[in-house]
This record gives C-alpha cells, sequence and structure tokens, in this order.
C-alpha cells in the first residue's frame, strides 16, 4: 500500500504519520505546533499548502527549507483496561499455585517448552516468616528488598539489556496469603496496594484534556529555548530528568546523577551569561572554564553576585554535601543511594536554584539581561 501511495502522488506532496504515544499529554484538542527543519528544499518555494486536513491552503513559512506540522488528537480508549486484567493475571498465579483441595484450575503455567511466538509474564511468589504478627508493610518491604536484590544480579547477566528493577515500576497490587508453618495450604487474606508502586497505565482521563494553551505555548518556547541551545534550558531538562528518576521510576542514583548534572549546568550557564554580559573575551572566559566547578565557584559568583558561595555553609554547603558528594559517589564507587539520600540532594538542589535566582534578581539593574532569559518566557521555576 506504501509504494501504490507513493507511485500515484508525486512530488511537491505530503507524508502524514499517525503515531501513539505511551503516555498521555493532556494539550488541548487539535492543538498544532509548527517547526522548519535544517534541510534546504528549494523546490518548496512558493508551493501552498493545507497546513491541516480541511483548512485554506497558505504559502509555507519557509521556502528554503522543509517542514513538520504535529497535530495532537485526543481519542477516547475503549480497550480493555491493563489494570483489570494484570489483577486477574495474578489470581490466575495464586490459583495455580495454591488449587483449592488439590484440583486443577484450569490456569496454565509454563511447565513445558514454550511456543514460538508465546507471550508471558512473570509472577513472583514471595514468602517470608515472623516470629510475632507484622504489619503488612513490614513482610512486603523485606520481600520487596531481596527481589530488589537478586534482579540486580539477574539484570547483569541476563541475555538482553533490562531496565532497573524499581517499586515504581512494579505493579502496585500485590496478593496477600497466609499459612501456619505446619501446614500445607494456604488462606487468602486480601489485596493490598504499594505505597510508593506505578499507578496503573490507564491512559488518561478526559477531564485532565485542556483548552488552556499556556502548557502549550510554554512547551513551544521552551523549545525554541532548547534549539537555541540556551543552558537554562537544558537546566530545566535534566531537573525534570531527576523528578522522573526519583518520583516516576524511583531510581535514586540516576535522580542523584540528574540532579549533580542539573546543578553544574546552571552553575556554569548562569556564570556565561554574567560573563557575557560584563563583555568578558572569550579566551578569558575560556581560562576560567578550564578551571574545576568549585575553583569557579569559590573565585568567580561573590564578586558578581554577592551572597555566600562558601562550600562549608548554607546553599552552597548542603549542595557539595547532599549532592556532590553523593553523586561523586555513585560515578566513581557505583554507590547506591538511599531514598533519604535522593530526596535530601532534590531539596539541595533546588534550594541552590531559589539561592541562585534571589541573588540575580537583587542585581536585576546590574544583570538585566540575564535577568531576561532567567525569569522570561519558560522561566527557570523558583519556589
Amino acid at each position: 500500500m506504501t509504494q501504490e501511495f507513493f507511485a500515484e502522488i508525486t512530488p511537491p506532496c505530503l507524508v502524514g504519520f499517525m503515531i501513539l504515544l505511551p503516555d498521555p499529554i493532556p494539550l488541548p484538542q487539535k492543538a498544532t505546533w509548527y517547526s522548519t527543519t535544517d534541510e534546504r528544499t528549494p523546490e518548496l518555494e512558493g508551493v501552498e499548502f493545507a497546513p491541516q486536513s480541511g483548512v485554506a491552503t497558505t504559502p509555507v513559512l519557509d521556502g528554503e527549507h522543509n517542514f513538520v506540522s504535529l497535530r495532537f488528537w485526543q481519542m477516547v480508549d475503549d480497550s480493555p483496561t491493563p489494570f483489570v486484567h494484570e489483577s486477574k493475571l495474578l489470581m490466575k498465579a495464586f490459583d495455580a499455585m495454591h488449587p483449592t483441595h488439590n484440583e486443577d484450575t484450569g490456569h496454565e503455567y509454563l511447565d513445558r517448552e514454550i511456543a514460538p511466538g508465546e507471550m508471558y509474564r512473570t509472577v513472583v511468589e514471595a514468602v517470608t516468616f515472623n516470629s510475632e504478627e507484622p504489619s503488612d508493610s513490614t513482610s512486603i518491604d523485606r520481600c520487596l528488598s531481596e527481589l530488589m536484590k537478586f534482579y540486580r544480579s539477574y539484570r547483569v547477566v541476563a541475555p538482553r539489556p533490562l531496565p532497573e528493577l524499581t517499586i515504581r515500576r512494579l505493579f502496585p497490587t500485590v496478593l496477600i496469603f497466609k499459612r501456619a508453618p505446619d501446614e500445607t495450604e494456604v488462606t487468602f487474606v486480601g489485596i493490598t496496594v504499594l505505597e510508593d508502586g506505578a499507578p496503573p497505565n490507564l491512559g488518561g482521563l478526559v477531564s485532565e484534556v485542556g483548552t488552556d494553551y499556556a502548557m502549550f505555548d510554554q512547551a513551544a518556547g521552551l523549545q525554541s529555548r532548547l534549539d537555541r541551545l540556551d543552558p537554562l534550558a537544558r537546566y530545566l531538562e535534566c531537573r525534570t530528568d531527576a523528578g522522573y528518576a526519583l518520583h516516576g521510576v524511583g531510581s535514586f542514583r540516576d535522580a542523584v546523577i540528574h540532579l549533580g548534572i542539573a546543578c553544574e549546568v546552571l552553575f556554569d550557564g548562569l556564570l556565561g551569561m554574567l560573563m557575557w554580559e560584563e563583555g568578558v573575551s572569550i579566551d578569558d572566559a575560556a581560562e576560567v572554564f578550564s578551571s574545576t566547578i568549585v575553583t569557579r565557584i569559590k573565585n568567580e559568583f561573590h564578586t558578581r553576585l554577592g551572597g555566600t558561595w562558601r562550600l562549608d555553609r548554607g546553599e552552597l554547603g548542603d549542595w557539595s554535601r547532599k549532592v556532590a558528594d553523593v553523586r561523586n559517589r555513585v560515578v566513581h564507587s557505583g554507590y547506591r543511594p538511599s531514598v533519604a539520600e535522593a530526596i535530601e540532594a532534590e531539596a539541595a538542589a533546588d534550594a541552590l536554584r531559589d539561592f541562585a535566582a534571589g541573588r540575580l534578581s537583587a542585581l536585576g539593574r546590574k544583570y538585566p539581561n540575564a535577568n531576561v532569559v532567567f525569569f522570561g518566557d519558560s522561566p527557570v521555576p523558583v519556589g
């Protein structure tokens, strides 16, 4: 069919693709983003295209370069709910492992050779012993800790690359059963939900779809800044990576690494703007940036922005201990930080951002252009 399409329609023409995103984004229905590319396409000169189906034709905005137009459609999803399907899969596994009255439940599990093309999912039966009645969280946490330890080693020897297993990536529903030490049959207790488990991937609620284009406009503005290699836009991207690692998938190691990157991008991006606004020559700036990050912090910021830029106190001290030091242990020795360390690093990184923003804002007249970049369209969020 694709070959016939190209055979029937000759250039200049439009070629379109429908792409299903893995996660819903609640932009307004039919919000459209248009961009030119770096590809020179002189045959577009003077050609008129309809920017969307059913819309009047207009000349291409830049006749010398190609373009991409993205239109976002919000579709009702009436497919079977994954959460319900996976919950039934858990019950099937429980019935297969512990059939009532030793009867065959009819739920097949793979105690035979897997046929080509068959799909499978893995359910872990984790059992622990307690000398006294524990809370559900105590026994579950113990089992999860050991599961993470095993998976950590398994992914190293696995036949294909696998992401780190975190609680946030686990299906949130867990079945609970108990049995006495001298008994073989189990008693089904019920269902619990992991406190930090991933929310079920059900798509998005229709009520979330917006009609306000503010978020769409912010994304478009930020994309333009990223295209221009704006260091503060890159800071926002690194900070987003850190937030997703910490709160999205629960990878504390990745969170600390991304927080470390974000802070250094913030330091150097801010310093670069200040030096540019002062008219510092490229050669002099290159000499400054050839030194270590610690040297630049000690020597370059206080004289320009004032405030306390010492690494043994205040926001800079917290960054040094809770972000930089932990990040260095992760990178140089393979250290695996705890959730508490990752959360502390996040708080310290955000406090550093707020401190830098406050110092810059206090000297708005001295550095007006840097203030516009820092606090203008798609600004660095403060507080």
